[in-house]
């Protein structure tokens, strides 16, 4: 079977130039906005101090676990060992790690999508969306472990979409693969299985292989959860314990009226197809109503009759996660694999549409249009990921750069030993300055998420109870956390300001500019 020739004269780059592409997109958006995610660096501290000796721990001596992902701390202390300490070349050997992940899951995908019968207008629409993906982009290259969890349920897809039967091996080696990648990837592994069990009638096989295949996935991971128990005491990463406290209590009314909201109201189905933290603004409508649109046929196509089983079953599962994402905070580096998903469903219902009005029509020209509507989806894609780019190479510069990581070196600087310090921002400030962190809500700290579970709900609340030497502060926490209307502030001079919105104004052209306005001034407090 020639898997490189385009079933239609619309044309599409052959299986290498597609992995090139997967492996290239990533690394150029890297080497263009040198972008490093502020919760790169909280588990970073991590891995550094496991390659120094001092243990898997965040704080020397205390042993809590400050980070979600066994793959995303274990990998890049890895790639430090192996360029002896230096922060540069380990985060760029883990960059290509994730480069070389999404490389062989794009050769994957185009193999499996091909035996699917997915032809060239399909193929150009999912390669183009998935691989386009502002967020996959930057999340593969930032320093988290996108790039891998994103590979590994591509890889699923195309295991579990398999003509001759998903293997119980690959699968066992996947979904140990998620879960090492993170712990909450049962999910998406259970809703993509479940989705390939229709029609019932004929899922015994996979029954059957997808059972052995997560008994033994499962053993593979319980050697981390076993050693997560006896070193941490607990084997639930402190950061979901810590970000629990701020998750609302989940109501079984709310997620029955999930599919409603994904139609008439604000849900997370338009995040599948934004930049990230779109919602500080700085993006035209017409995007947001188009992304809105995209997520919407992609959650909800699979009640089409007649089109591929390959993609109905993908809308499916992405249907099924709704109610998972919908039903949480989700934070921008959860949402590629979904995204990923959702281009699978509308590639094969692009290309089920333009082969039955190509063939079937008496009005050709309205197959040329399918090819017209993909051409403009994907355009837009690639038009994101260009603004989000240059967002993130300004945020590098003037957000991260000129700030946090500056406020991190001079804490580093003019801190005593033994020093603590609170702040909500921990990525940056908390691995450039070294000191004890109690953050908000305590990610890093048994003390402050301690204090948050007896009730407390502002700032205000937890420097009163541990009295840092240094308080990091936004204004707008300043005056949000009741800290202005408090005497706690009495206790403390204000001894530095941080204040880059004179650089981000001399910005005529921003695209998402609320985002890194709202990080864009920062007030350092030191305790009289």
């Amino acid at each position: 079977m020639n898997l490189t020739r385009p079933a239609t004269p619309f044309q599409i780059p052959r299986v290498d130039w597609i992995s090139l592409a997967a492996l290239a997109v990533p690394l150029l958006f890297a080497l263009f906005t040198n972008h490093v995610w502020e919760d790169y660096y909280i588990t970073f501290r991590s891995s550094r101090n496991l390659v120094q000796g001092a243990g898997l721990v965040f704080q020397p001596g205390e042993h809590v676990h400050t980070f979600t992902s066994p793959l995303g701390v274990l990998l890049p202390a890895a790639c430090l060992w192996l360029a002896q300490g230096n922060d540069f070349a380990a985060l760029w050997l883990f960059r290509l790690a994730g480069g070389l992940a999404l490389s062989g899951a794009a050769i994957l995908v185009y193999r499996r999508s091909t035996e699917c019968g997915l032809g060239a207008v399909g193929k150009f629409t999912l390669f183009g969306l998935w691989l386009a993906d502002p967020k996959l982009a930057d999340f593969s290259s930032n320093g988290m472990e996108t790039a891998f969890l994103v590979g590994l349920v591509m890889s699923l897809w195309c295991e579990l979409a398999r003509p001759a039967g998903a293997r119980a091996g690959y699968l066992m080696l996947i979904y140990a693969g998620l879960m090492w990648t993170r712990p909450d990837a049962f999910i998406l592994a259970g809703v993509l299985t479940g989705a390939h069990l229709f029609p019932w009638r004929q899922a015994t096989p996979l029954i059957r292989s997808a059972s052995r295949g997560a008994l033994w996935g499962g053993l593979l991971y319980l050697p981390w959860l076993l050693w997560a128990w006896h070193f941490y005491g607990s084997p639930v990463p402190h950061t979901i314990v810590a970000k629990a406290t701020q998750t609302p209590a989940l109501q079984l009314s709310n997620v029955a009226l999930v599919p409603f909201r994904a139609f008439i109201g604000h849900s997370m189905v338009e995040y599948l197809f934004l930049p990230a933290n779109y919602l500080f603004g700085g993006w035209p409508k017409v995007v947001l109503i188009g992304a809105k649109i995209l997520g919407v046929v992609a959650a909800f196509s699979w009640l089409l009759p007649g089109w591929p089983a390959p993609g109905r079953r993908a809308s499916f599962a992405l249907f099924l996660g709704l109610f998972y994402i919908c039903s949480i905070n989700l934070y921008a580096w959860y949402v590629p694999p979904w995204s990923a998903i959702a281009s699978i469903a509308l590639a094969f219902l692009a290309d089920h549409f333009h082969r039955r009005l190509i063939v079937a029509s008496t009005f050709p020209f309205l197959g040329r249009l399918v090819r017209v509507a993909a051409l403009a989806v994907v355009s837009t894609q690639v038009c994101l990921l260009a603004a989000v780019a240059y967002q993130m190479r300004v945020q590098q510069r003037v957000i991260e750069d000129n700030g946090r990581h500056a406020i991190g070196l001079w804490l580093r600087y003019h801190a005593a030993p033994g020093d603590t310090v609170f702040l909500e921002s921990l990525g940056y400030i908390g691995y450039f300055s070294g000191l004890k962190t109690f953050d908000y809500p305590g990610l890093s700290s048994n003390e402050v998420t301690a204090i948050v579970r007896t009730g407390a709900k502002h700032y205000v609340d937890v420097v009163q109870a541990l009295r840092p030497n240094w308080l990091v502060l936004r204004p707008l926490e300043i005056t949000r956390e009741g800290l202005l209307d408090s005497t706690v502030l009495a206790d403390y001079e204000l001894v530095k300001i941080w204040d880059a919105r004179p650089e981000l104004e001399s910005q005529v052209l921003l695209p998402g500019r609320g985002w890194l306005v709202y990080d864009a001034q920062f007030h350092v407090f030191h305790r009289k």
